[in-house]
């Protein structure tokens, strides 16, 4: 055939656009497919965008607490904060362009999201039925308390997605690929910029890795990349304070801690530390965190009520030797009090702030969905400092952003709010089996081949339980920390119920889930 040929060229012309259809075709045929075989879990989705929407709807444009104005300040100005790293700040800044607390909280409504799907995806995969992997995601889709991080300028829900992403990725492959192993490194180490509890999470994701034997290369990159952010952040505060760190706030935070138990008597410090002691009795004391923000304490009368003087290197350095005098004095103490609040998690009511240990619910009515007439007001500490009170107009606008309540959607989630979330008592029943997922990929009869000692499972769960543990070691309790730990938790539950390995496998074959068959021997 002639290629002049009036015939034949129409048909060479047509070939590019007949098989862009064809492969348009065949993309909508994979995802009616994908949606078909997840339809249960996609009405769940649903269900959960629709849930967010009414948050943005019935609070907009965000809610806020007294360190949310701080981290737009620190967006605004590009400078380190001492009390608490930028990691959340760099993401806001990324975000300033926009002028939109609705863009912030949309994209924190979605990575709420992401992780629900997240959890899901790695269940199926690993070989959950759809409802299976379903229940361990719901916590994260539809909790009040995580809709609530949500909805807030708060460093909680980006810190914590970063942490999920790593998780998901180094699970969904028994030996991830290289890139995949940098990318949860990097995800790693920026998260511990996030929130300084994120340090010693780097750490156990590398003795995991080497107990699932994911291969030296693997593990060194996922090292290397883990350590840039961290180490290019404090190369970045050393230029502006001098200190290479993560923040100047270690040792005041330490000494809230020990400051609910230490006694002087006991502990018995030299004459420079002597002044940090408080003379009334434990029993009589106020929570852990009031010692870092009350003005009713001995540090306040070291360092007068402004905030800021409370974390001074002279501070820092004077709080952590009392600190770690406390601890090595009194051990038992200190493993009390950290017992006491991390089991606190697991009661099956939120105890209110009226409770002994202080207020749980991270700074009451502000963590809460309430009634216009409970909104906090703008703090006079924002509009009284022209900083602050420009860096609250950059994000919110001419009136900082302050939310509203709009009926009858703040109603519905006012209703919501008294029932739907996840009792603590059922957070202990998913660490309990995500514990036993771990005990059977330790023991070598049960243990699945290519997922390692420790099974599948290790990896969030240690991450989880280190979550859960590491604010009442270092600081004190809150729900709002605890929180950080859910979908950590959740993964680790659903992985002890798939595959080889399986719980329901276990029970099965010692005969307390009915007859085991030769398919699960």
């Amino acid at each position: 055939m002639h290629v002049n040929d009036r015939v034949a060229q129409p048909e060479a012309e047509d070939a590019p656009q007949a098989a862009g259809a064809r492969g348009a075709r065949a993309v909508a045929a994979w995802r009616g497919r994908l949606i078909r075989a997840h339809r249960p879990f996609v009405i769940v989705l649903a269900v959960a965008v629709a849930l967010r929407v009414v948050v943005m709807l019935g609070y907009p444009p965000a809610m806020f607490f007294n360190d949310s104005y701080n981290y737009m300040t620190d967006a605004v100005t590009k400078t380190p904060d001492i009390v608490r790293s930028n990691g959340y700040p760099f993401f806001l800044y990324a975000l300033l362009p926009f002028h939109s607390l609705a863009l912030v909280t949309g994209l924190q409504a979605v990575m709420g999201l992401a992780m629900g799907t997240g959890i899901y995806a790695v269940l199926r995969h690993r070989g959950l039925p759809w409802w299976g992997a379903t229940i361990a995601a719901l916590p994260v889709l539809f909790d009040v308390f995580e809709l609530q991080l949500e909805h807030m300028i708060a460093a909680d829900v980006l810190f914590y997605t970063l942490i999920t992403a790593a998780l998901v990725l180094l699970c969904w492959w028994d030996r991830p690929p290289m890139a995949v192993a940098v990318l949860a490194g990097l995800a790693i180490g920026y998260a511990a910029t996030v929130r300084t509890v994120g340090e010693p999470l780097l750490v156990i994701v590398l003795i995991c890795m080497l107990a699932r034997r994911m291969g030296w290369r693997r593990i060194a990159a996922t090292a290397v990349a883990g350590v840039v952010p961290i180490a290019g952040y404090m190369f970045w505060f050393h230029i502006h304070t001098g200190q290479y760190a993560l923040d100047e706030s270690t040792g005041t935070f330490l000494y809230s801690r020990v400051s609910s138990f230490s006694n002087c008597a006991v502990m018995k410090p030299p004459a420079d530390l002597r002044v940090l002691c408080d003379s009334r009795p434990p029993s009589r004391r106020p929570n852990s965190q009031e010692y870092l923000w009350s003005n009713k304490t001995p540090l306040a009368q070291l360092t007068g009520t402004n905030n800021v003087n409370r974390f001074t290197p002279k501070i820092e350095s004077l709080t952590m030797r009392f600190a770690e005098r406390a601890i090595l004095a009194q051990p038992l103490d200190y493993a009390r009090a950290v017992a006491k609040d991390t089991l606190t998690t697991f009661g099956w009511t939120r105890v209110n702030e009226t409770n002994a240990i202080g207020n749980l619910e991270g700074s009451g009515t502000k963590f809460r969905f309430e009634p216009e007439a409970y909104i906090t007001p703008l703090p006079g500490w924002v509009t009284g400092s022209s900083t602050n009170a420009a860096a609250a107009r950059d994000f919110g606008g001419a009136s900082y952003g302050q939310p509203s309540v709009v009926q009858p959607w703040s109603l519905f989630l006012r209703l919501y709010q008294r029932v739907v979330y996840l009792p603590g008592t059922f957070l202990l029943l998913f660490v309990v089996a995500g514990a036993v997922g771990v005990v059977l990929g330790i023991r070598r009869r049960t243990r699945v081949p290519g997922t390692g000692w420790g099974g599948l499972g290790l990896l969030p769960w240690l991450t989880g339980v280190a979550l859960l543990v590491l604010p009442p070691m270092t600081a004190g309790f809150s729900y709002r920390y605890a929180l950080a730990a859910v979908p950590a938790i959740c993964l680790a539950a659903g992985l002890a119920f798939s595959s080889r390995e399986s719980f329901i496998t276990w029970l099965r074959n010692h005969g307390l889930l009915g007859k085991a068959t030769a398919s699960s021997a």
